[in-house]
C-alpha cells in the first residue's frame, strides 16, 4: 500500500459497542450520531473506522471523504485496481458486481485476499449498476 496524502473528511460519532478489532473497516450510521459495523452487503456504508473504540459510546473516528485505509476480503472475487467496493457482511471492502447494491468508494490498491490493507477512495451516496442498467 503506497503513502497517503491530501483532503480528507473525517467526523467523529459514537461507537454503537466495541470495535477496538474493527480500525479500517466500513461502519454504517445506526442511530443518533453512532456508527455500529456494516454487517450486510447491502448495507450502507458512512466510512471507513479510523481509530480502535473500546466501548459503547466512545468517540469512533471515521474518514467519510477522501483516500482511507480499508481491510479488504478480495479472496472470493480479486479487486482490481478501479473496481468499486462497498462493505462485505463482516464490514471489510468487497468489489461491487450486483446492481442497485451500494458503493463506498473505489479502490486504488488490488487485493485478491482477505484482510489485506488497501486503499480506498471514498464517496457518498452510489450504487453499482449494470452496464445495461
Amino acid at each position: 500500500m503506497a503513502t497517503q496524502s491530501g483532503a480528507v473528511m473525517d467526523h467523529t460519532f459514537k461507537a454503537a459497542a466495541d470495535l477496538s478489532a474493527k480500525q479500517y473497516f466500513m461502519v454504517k450510521y445506526s442511530a443518533a450520531d453512532t456508527v455500529a459495523l456494516c454487517s450486510a452487503a447491502a448495507d450502507r456504508a458512512i466510512g471507513v473506522l479510523m481509530n480502535k473504540p473500546a466501548v459503547a459510546g466512545q468517540a469512533a473516528d471515521v474518514r467519510i471523504l477522501g483516500i482511507a485505509p480499508v481491510v479488504s476480503d478480495g479472496s472470493g472475487t480479486a479487486i482490481a485496481v478501479g473496481d468499486y467496493v462497498g462493505p462485505s457482511s463482516a464490514g471489510k471492502a468487497i468489489k461491487k458486481s450486483t446492481a442497485d447494491n451500494s458503493v463506498a468508494g473505489m479502490a486504488l490498491d488490488a487485493s485478491s485476499a482477505d484482510g489485506t490493507v488497501i486503499r480506498v477512495l471514498l464517496f457518498q451516496g452510489a450504487f453499482f449498476r449494470t452496464a445495461g442498467g
